[in-house]
């Protein structure tokens, strides 16, 4: 289904996170059996369950204008011929200016799907009646809880022909015939509604500081650096000094389906760069050539043909990724990394350098402080971390499944108050219109009830927009569902970890020894029997088994400082960020949702209010 990119890393046996009994409610689906270069395996990437089977009704827009088959037939189930189809789809793929400019209007940075809160808001400002209104969302939404872009457009056409002709019936068919000398809408879009105390940046103090000293291209300068010691007061506080990463989209593809994304750093650069996904697999695979005992996160999987909602999450998971890499005390500092976020011309860049990939050991010593510092029985400790993150793995993945099924509900819920806001308005238009009274002062019996109930519609539609605020906020700060899956990606480098530390860490120390017990037996032999030529082949030996003693040494030098990054990747990388992604998220969690019941509780208070002036005889 995905097809994911190769890591360093090899394949990782699932033997050490779960059990045979994958049929067990404790099943990980992310240890399951698989390398450890896809991470998510034949799963959503960012969920439990396949993105299409998510059984939440909200639409979710697609990486084009264009519409579908299905939409199409959706939108012109009353339309007949081909060039009528063709016409329709045309005039919503490349609609007038003044179409893009009003979308812009209420959903800035070209969304591909649009709230029907803001669509209702948009269109109450046409003066068309309130019915027409509610046939014009009905024939474009079609019971979801947003809209398309195509979809979005065909609305305003909608409401440009039925402020054309306000006595013709609104219908696909009719808009289809009006076109291509259909009149613009006349709307007036409101201001952007005030957030009213959502947080959009996390206000936990998250400093900027500048560090000096500045990366080089292959990344070391011989030594370990003070941050990739043990020294646990370095790195407290680190979360008020996080580098933040920004990943967005691009617009225009490279060729015919190629993605291409934006990357920008509040730190290295001044203009954002340019880079595709096979980029990100170029930088992952030199750091996991350069760092294979470090935690290093793991790539979203590719998707031939993807839809807008799986270019959208693998955004997200390319900005978790290199949000991660930057905050890493090691691989921040990291000369390819560097080039990464700052060079504009990356290909020519990577064309014309060669970039080293010596396994960090053979250019960085331990102090004497550090190697002390290991602990005897790391082995103990790291056996427990790795016999408890199939639970940890289990949990936060159905935390996120969870999450996102909630989120669902809750843009299910708006559109719902938008569309209770609509038949309230329609109720209200039309119900002095059926009374009794056929005088020329009316009832105010009726217009007292219709003028309530039209403020009870407007009360929902604040609800349906307070919702909606709520929902974008959430895809923004760290205190919901990106803040579960970062810290679900904190728990797969390491099950990553643990895999290239089983397979990488192994050496030829033990067959080297034994080698030269041999070689140390022949050259006793040949010494003893000192056959013509004997000191020449005594040399060559000799000569052998000093290669083999210095490979010794480094290998063994290598074994103490595979045992250092282990120890500083668990006590110090991952200790500290597991406490403090978790509380930190959990707490601006608690903060939206606190302002979010506080606002709700004034609309209704609000409604409530108003309700009393409403008559009742």
């Amino acid at each position: 289904m995905f097809n994911a990119p190769r890591r360093g890393a090899g394949n990782l046996s699932s033997s050490a996170f779960v059990s045979s009994n994958t049929q067990s409610e404790s099943f990980d689906p992310l240890a399951s059996s698989m390398p450890t270069s896809t991470s998510f395996g034949e799963v959503d990437p960012w969920s439990s369950i396949p993105a299409s089977a998510q059984g939440t009704p909200q639409r979710i827009g697609r990486d084009d204008d264009q519409l579908n088959a299905e939409e199409v037939s959706g939108l012109m189930a009353k339309v007949e011929g081909v060039s009528a189809r063709e016409g329709l789809n045309a005039f919503l793929h490349d609609p007038p200016p003044v179409y893009v400019t009003l979308l812009d209007s209420i959903i800035p940075n070209a969304a591909s799907s649009i709230p029907l809160s803001s669509v209702h808001r948009l269109l109450a400002s046409s003066r068309l009646p309130a019915s027409t209104i509610e046939k014009i969302i009905a024939l474009t939404s079609r019971e979801s809880s947003a809209l398309s872009r195509p979809e979005f457009f065909c609305a305003l056409a909608l409401v440009a022909l039925a402020q054309s002709s306000p006595s013709s019936p609104v219908s696909i068919e009719q808009l289809s015939s009006s076109l291509p000398n259909l009149p613009l809408p006349s709307l007036s879009p409101a201001s952007p509604p005030i957030t009213r105390g959502y947080s959009v940046q996390p206000d936990s103090g998250w400093d900027s500081v500048e560090r000096d000293n500045p990366p080089q291209v292959n990344g070391s300068d011989g030594n370990l650096p003070q941050s990739g010691g043990l020294d646990l007061e370095a790195e407290r506080g680190y979360w008020k000094r996080l580098e933040k990463i920004e990943v967005g989209l691009i617009a225009e593809k490279e060729g015919w389906f190629l993605q291409k994304y934006r990357v920008e750093s509040d730190r290295r650069s001044t203009e954002p760069v340019s880079r595709r996904y096979s980029d990100f697999v170029w930088l992952l695979d030199c750091l996991i050539k350069r760092y294979p005992f470090r935690l290093l996160p793991a790539l979203p999987p590719k998707k031939i043909g993807p839809d807008a909602h799986f270019l959208e999450q693998r955004r997200k998971a390319l900005q978790r990724f290199l949000n991660m890499l930057v905050n890493h005390p090691v691989t921040r500092d990291d000369g390819a990394l560097n080039v990464f976020l700052t060079e504009g011309a990356f290909e020519a860049w990577r064309k014309r350098t060669k970039v080293s990939t010596d396994e960090e050991s053979a250019s960085k010593r331990l102090n004497p402080a550090q190697e002390m510092g290991i602990p005897s029985d790391l082995e103990q400790r790291l056996s427990r971390l790795r016999d408890n993150l199939p639970t940890l793995l289990n949990s936060y993945q159905k935390l996120v499944t969870i999450a996102e099924r909630s989120l669902a509900r809750l843009q299910s819920a708006n559109a719902d108050a938008s569309r209770i806001a609509l038949s309230l308005g329609t109720v209200a238009e039309s119900l002095p219109r059926c009374c009794y009274k056929d005088d020329e002062r009316g009832c105010t019996l009726c217009a007292g009830v219709g003028r309530g109930l039209s403020n009870v519609g407007e009360s929902w539609t604040k609800l349906a927009e307070e919702g909606d605020k709520r929902v974008s906020a959430s895809s923004i700060v760290m205190g919901n569902i990106e803040a579960l899956k970062t810290q679900r990606d904190l728990y797969l480098a390491f099950r990553d970890l643990f895999g290239r530390y089983d397979k990488l860490s192994k050496d030829s120390v033990d067959s080297l020894g034994k080698k030269i017990e041999t070689r140390q037996t022949k050259m006793d032999s040949t010494r003893k029997a000192q056959k013509p030529g004997w000191e020449g082949e005594v040399e060559k030996l000799v000569a052998a088994t000093d290669n083999d003693n210095t490979t010794i040494r480094n290998l063994l030098a290598r074994r103490v400082f595979i045992r250092a990054c282990m120890w500083h990747e668990m006590s110090l990388v991952f200790h500290s960020r597991q406490a403090a992604q978790t509380t930190l998220g959990w707490r601006l969690f608690a903060q939206e949702e606190s302002t979010a019941s506080h606002v709700i509780a004034e609309v209704w208070d609000e409604m409530a209010e108003r309700l009393k002036s409403m008559p009742i005889e």
